[in-house]
């Protein structure tokens, strides 16, 4: 198994992971929809340049890749929205209020289409 795909593994992990936590109506979900964007993303990075970047901002890892294919800039909106849940809910915080089950379904969404492009991408390489 290739290096790339190790992490495509894992991301997969992390959005059958979100799936199962969301039917049991759990908060963690909520990290395993951002887990699996930037497993993803990353994916395409260690492939495309045999490096893995230690950040856990989807943004800076969308605008990485656009640098390699400007088709990343469409994911710019969903690794805005993705990006605080690798901690929101983890950690106890007075300001942080559960999403509905529906926004929780529909992170869960675009987390899988993030997986879902960057798996597009790379069978394209």
């Amino acid at each position: 198994m290739q290096k790339h795909e190790h992490w495509l593994l894992i991301a997969r992990e992390d959005l059958n992971s979100a799936k199962h936590l969301f039917a049991a109506s759990l908060i963690t979900t909520l990290f395993h929809t951002q887990q699996c964007a930037e497993k993803s993303l990353k994916a395409y990075l260690v492939l495309k340049t045999g490096m893995s970047i230690k950040t856990h901002d989807l943004v800076r890892l969308v605008d990485i890749c656009m640098e390699l294919d400007e088709r990343f800039e469409t994911l710019r909106l969903l690794a805005t929205v993705l990006t605080p849940y690798e901690t929101a809910g983890r950690y106890p915080d007075t300001s942080f209020a559960k999403p509905s089950q529906e926004a929780i379904q529909k992170l869960i969404q675009q987390s899988e289409y993030v997986f879902n492009f960057v798996t597009h991408q790379i069978s394209r390489h």
